[in-house]
């Protein structure tokens, strides 16, 4: 027996070692190709650009998916429990997503049908593997419209619900779809370019937490995973501030399908009535306190929506330089998808009681200056770039150590960490940092992503962690997200 524990060990580290020298020149691919997507090109290469971008993304999840269960072929599953709040989990999950989403141009969102400050205890890197699984098997499969993930609690379980308006599965099909190097079709696995272990995992990984997890689906509507995972309620560390309520009818023009469900469940739980109006010229027959309205929607039509009640633009982060042309128009204010709800109450009971916004437009440049520790150069090359080209200072270190002396120097206001560098990897340099009485924000970064790996980042005093490789967009977004938008760090 123990032979047989030393052999699956080796095969472990064999395993990791082998992804991770793998994963270290795909994520300068991918990073590469996410900068040269921002450049000017011909509709030729930016096919080329992309296609290589598809591709490697494929790639990335094959590996990521073998390794997943490998890990969990090779034993029982370790199960650890920990306080968190299912929204923020499932927030963190949807805006992780959202650029690739958005990049193919679907919608993503999240719709909480319970209070925020629910708290639960349990094994949260799991359940964020789930749902982490469940949307970009989503994602995969989706070709136009949304994905939106439910999340609701009911008879002392966590239900996850995630929907999508792919092709939807036949029920013949369903009966292997949770099985091991399985996929629906043919034509299926040459468009997921994987081996069929995503689903797979999820559900070893429900079984452990002894949940269970079904589909329902109709072809050419969609698809529904519905999880469900017995985890026990407890009292919230820090009790989140109660929401005043708003009053009246709030109008939502345009939005698509899942950000206007996901604005609907938020609005409804402070008493706001909340109208969806199809199509949208019907709205300018409508009276509102408010509107929420999609930001593609034509100028015409978001002039003369200013000017019958307060306005909302409701725009992606990309897009977020448009604001100040839409401040033109009379908008209120703005919101970015996947929508906050926190954001949502904040910024819809000002516009309703008359206000502005104190943030008159989303920041096009940033302030600050970010460390980054990463021993690849190329690694390097990509974050220095996409943050320099948003304003921010950038100083890259490429060992834990080298990390330590560059804090003592500059100060950063903010540190990405890679956990695996020479010398001294990121782990013990995030520790070492703590220890040393720092609270600068730390952001762990992996290629190789799964609950322990998270678990220990947190431990030692990571704020939060990423997994490589990061596009410019979600570098910029995340930097914007611990400097220029502090507010917004915590807020679910």
């Amino acid at each position: 027996m123990s032979e047989k524990k030393s052999d699956q060990r080796a095969d472990q580290a064999f395993l990791a070692t082998a992804s991770h020298e793998i994963r270290t020149p795909l994520n300068g691919i991918l990073g590469t190709v996410s900068l040269l997507l921002e450049t000017e090109l011909n509709p030729s290469q930016r096919e080329y650009a992309s296609a290589i971008r598809n591709s490697g993304e494929r790639l990335l999840d094959l590996l990521n998916n073998v390794l997943d269960f490998a890990r969990l072929d090779s034993g029982s599953i370790d199960l650890s429990n920990e306080v968190f709040r299912p929204s923020a989990l499932a927030r963190e999950v949807v805006e992780l997503l959202a650029s690739r989403a958005h990049s193919r141009g679907l919608d993503i969102a999240l719709r909480c049908r319970v209070e925020r400050s629910l708290t639960l205890n349990g094994d949260s890197g799991k359940t964020r593997q789930i749902l982490f699984n469940l949307v970009g098997n989503a994602l995969k499969f989706t070709e136009s419209g949304s994905i939106l993930v439910d999340l609701d609690y009911q008879d002392e379980a966590l239900c996850l619900d995630v929907y999508d308006t792919g092709p939807g599965i036949s029920d013949d099909d369903q009966k292997s779809l949770f099985e091991a190097f399985q996929q629906v079709s043919h034509e299926d696995a040459q468009k997921d370019g994987g081996v069929g272990l995503g689903l797979a995992i999820v559900r070893r990984i429900c079984d452990a937490m002894s949940g269970d997890i079904s589909i329902s689906s109709q072809i050419g509507v969609g698809t529904c995973f519905r999880v469900r995972l017995p985890l026990p309620q407890v009292a919230p560390r820090e009790p989140l501030p109660a929401n005043d309520s708003i009053e009246g009818r709030i109008v939502l023009v345009g939005l698509p399908t899942g950000t206007a469900l996901s604005a609907s469940a938020t609005l409804a739980q402070v008493g706001a009535t909340v109208i969806n109006m199809l199509p949208p010229h019907a709205a300018l027959r409508t009276k509102a306190k408010l509107f929420l309205a999609n930001a593609d929607l034509p100028e015409r039509t978001l002039r003369a929506l200013c000017e019958i009640a307060p306005t909302l633009i409701v725009l992606r982060h990309e897009d977020r330089a448009e604001m100040p042309r839409f401040r033109t128009f009379g908008a209120a204010g703005w919101l970015v998808r996947p929508l906050r709800a926190a954001s949502v109450i904040e910024r819809a009971g000002l516009a309703v009681a008359g206000g502005k916004s104190n943030e008159t437009e989303t920041p096009e440049t940033g302030s600050g200056h970010i460390l980054i520790a990463d021993d690849n150069p190329i690694n390097g090359l990509i974050a220095r770039r996409a943050l320099e080209s948003s304003g921010f200072a950038v100083t890259v270190a490429s060992t834990g150590r080298e990390a330590l002396d560059a804090v003592e120097q500059i100060s950063p206001d903010l540190i990405l960490m890679d956990l695996r560098m020479p010398i001294m990897d990121g782990f013990e340099a995030t520790k070492r940092l703590r220890a040393s009485g720092n609270k600068t924000p730390v952001i762990a970064v992996s290629a190789e992503m799964n609950p322990e790996i998270e678990k220990r980042a947190r431990l030692v005093g990571a704020n939060g962690v990423a997994a490589k490789p990061l596009e410019a967009e979600a570098l910029r977004q995340l930097a914007f997200k611990w400097i220029d938008l502090p507010s917004q760090a915590g807020a679910a």
